[in-house]
């Protein structure tokens, strides 16, 4: 059976609560119960203890000695709440009885026992009675049965029984009621964030969920998926932004090479000139082939960063560092940059070697590409509890405080204009970002305008081992 949620909260509240009046209706019943027997049970003691003094023992024998008396006060008085009186032996003998009783008698219980009072019935009726010993000279010699009607407190009960049986699935339609209304009305907000979250689309994300007045789990549901939306809202901005700068760094080179060509084929040109603008479309196309390289790179990482599979061995980051700076040393060589790799005992790390040449390639290229002639780079390794710590610090021109947050949304370049001489994508510190994600290495960046950038990345040393150290580049 399918129920909606708000029945479903009033069922279960219900049936919780059917087993606590069900519990609370039974300790009223068995407390009435007590007490009702109770008070029975402690008349038939006080008639039992006031008739044992009408007893009159003699060779054997036990009757009532004011028999006569007991007949009389039948014919003056109407009893109400008779009490009847019956006097057996030890054997359970029948000796005497109160006059109320004519011909029948009451049931002879066990002696063993008999002191505790029981129910039973007398002409049809429900009666209650208690046993007592008679007691001669220190001696039991017979029993003393006393008894009266229990028919007022087995009427009293019985209307008991019968308004608790009745009442408790009238109660319990009424709870399911009240508890479906207050549920619903409790869920009320959920009904209102499922309108809004239909109404949001793609072109609608600026949308939000109103917040309920009360600060309560709805409150903080509907806060999360505002939370939610807004990553979205930003996600989508981020890749209207990717496109639209993807488009125009792919137009750039695209234009250059069609003006280049048409100027060509407007009318002949000398051998040189050809060469000249071939060298240029060539180099535009290298460009182009370099940008669309990384944006797949980077698409790779985008979309199917769980699919990636890693080739992770154990490898030194110094002998990665020194590998990319050897690709390097043309550029080096050209703005005559000198490189300090301080690289004390540092221990083996586990990861992928693609990806972390990828990562420190990136970073060690900026750092040339940004840094004067004839400045500094230094690469220091350091070896901490459980990782590995490599910092690149340049001189070069630094980027500004406002800028440090964006530098790794792709296609971004800070302060691009002011250095239009220095070539760049604005994809490779995006690419250094997803795949420290993807190896789980921690980075970092300082940097102030003017005064250098430090890069730190922080490798997870799964390896401790010391590795046999290399000789550094200077």
């Amino acid at each position: 059976m399918s129920l909606a949620f708000k029945d479903r909260i009033a069922l279960h509240y219900m049936l919780a609560t059917a087993a606590l009046i069900a519990l609370v209706y039974l300790v009223v019943f068995v407390v009435v119960q007590q007490q009702v027997y109770s008070e029975l049970d402690t008349n038939l003691r006080f008639e039992a203890a006031k008739h044992r003094k009408e007893l009159s023992i003699a060779n054997g024998s036990i009757v009532f000695a004011h028999k006569g008396e007991w007949e009389e006060e039948e014919h003056r008085e109407v009893q109400i709440d008779p009490v009847f009186i019956q006097v057996n032996d030890l054997n359970g003998r029948l000796m005497d009885r109160s006059p109320n009783l004519k011909h029948n008698q009451l049931i002879f219980d066990d002696p063993t026992d008999g002191r505790v009072p029981l129910t039973s019935t007398l002409h049809g009726k429900a009666i209650r009675q208690v046993q007592v010993p008679i007691v001669e000279h220190g001696k039991p010699v017979g029993y003393l049965l006393a008894a009266i009607s229990a028919e007022a407190a087995q009427h009293v009960l019985r209307r008991l029984e019968t308004v608790l049986l009745l009442s408790f699935p009238a109660v319990l339609l009424v709870l399911f009621g009240i508890a479906r209304l207050l549920a619903g009305r409790s869920i009320a907000p959920i009904a209102q964030i499922t309108a809004t979250t239909n109404r949001i689309t793609r072109s609608n994300l600026a949308e939000r969920i109103a917040l309920p007045a009360r600060p309560d789990e709805l409150h903080t549901l509907a806060s999360a998926i505002n939370g939610l939306l807004y990553r979205i809202e930003q996600a989508v901005e981020r890749e209207k932004q990717f496109t639209s700068d993807a488009s125009h760094e792919l137009r750039t080179p695209l234009a250059v090479l069609k003006g280049t060509l048409e100027v060509l084929i407007r009318k002949p040109r000398s051998a040189a000139e050809y060469v000249e603008n071939i060298a240029l479309s060539i180099r535009e196309i290298d460009r182009l082939t370099q940008l669309v390289d990384q944006l797949l790179l980077l698409a790779r990482f985008e979309n199917h960063a769980k699919e990636v599979a890693l080739n992770r061995q154990e490898l030194s980051v110094v002998s990665s560092v020194h590998d990319v700076l050897y690709r390097h040393r043309a550029d080096l060589g050209a703005k005559h940059i000198r490189v300090d790799v301080q690289d004390p005992d540092t221990p083996l790390v586990t990861s992928d070697p693609y990806l972390v040449d990828l990562i420190l390639d990136n970073v060690l290229a900026n750092a040339v590409k940004y840094s004067p002639a004839n400045s500094t780079i230094w690469v220091e390794l350091t070896a901490e509890r459980n990782s590995l710590r490599c910092t690149i610090t340049d001189q070069g021109i630094g980027i500004r405080s406002d800028d440090l947050s964006k530098i790794f949304d792709p296609l971004y370049r800070s302060d691009a204009l002011a250095h239009k001489q220095i070539a760049g994508t604005g994809l490779g510190l995006s690419i250094v970002a997803k795949a420290c994600a993807l190896l789980n290495i921690q980075v970092e960046v300082r940097s102030a305008l003017g005064q250098g950038t430090t890069f730190t990345l922080l490798f997870p040393a799964e390896k401790v081992r010391i590795p046999e150290k290399s000789p550094a580049i200077v």
